[in-house]
């Protein structure tokens, strides 16, 4: 719920159960918890059979967050599952599955975007940081293989004179749910 995108996935260990996700800008509040309901009949679960929920944990959308954070609380307090962090940047990074460098960077306030870089192997480059993108060119690591991704992509891309290319990739619950599953 970090973004535009209300996302839910559901996996049991390293098998994939149930991906949902709706493109609906300010509705993830009258929508998640549908979504979640959803996922666990497609799976053939219950509430119960749930051992950890995982919530995307930031940087993003602050009602977003909220939304995300208050309805995985509530599902953990009704369940006794444990709730898990993941950071939203890395799981853009994920769902992009570029071979390379990857930058995540998502829409921040009047010209800033949230970005983080990741290396190949999904280690963290550089840490979340919130900055102008004026000041993107001289933040980004020095790599042969450099793709942006996630929705202020384009806007990065352009703000930057070195060539970039863009990985797709669209926030999703099932890239969460493993991250919170490892």
């Amino acid at each position: 719920t970090a973004t535009d995108v209300c996302a839910v996935g559901l996996v049991d260990g390293e098998r994939d159960l149930a991906d949902l996700a709706l493109l609906r800008p300010r509705g993830h509040g009258a929508r998640l918890a549908g979504l979640v309901s959803a996922a666990l009949e497609a799976a053939g679960a219950s509430p119960a059979d749930l051992g950890a929920i995982a919530v995307s944990a930031g940087p993003g959308s602050y009602t977003g967050l909220r939304i995300g954070a208050s309805t995985a609380k509530g599902l953990c307090l009704a369940t006794g599952a444990s709730l898990v962090a993941a950071d939203t940047l890395k799981a853009l990074a994920v769902a992009s599955r570029h071979s390379g460098t990857t930058i995540p960077v998502l829409p921040s306030r009047r010209g800033e975007v949230y970005a983080a870089a990741f290396a190949p192997d999904g280690s963290t480059l550089r840490k979340p940081v919130a900055l102008a993108l004026a000041d993107l060119a001289d933040w980004l690591p020095e790599a042969d293989d450099l793709a942006v991704t996630g929705p202020a992509a384009e806007a990065a891309r352009d703000a930057v004179t070195r060539p970039l290319h863009i990985a797709e990739a669209r926030p999703s619950g099932l890239v969460v749910a493993r991250l919170g599953h490892a």
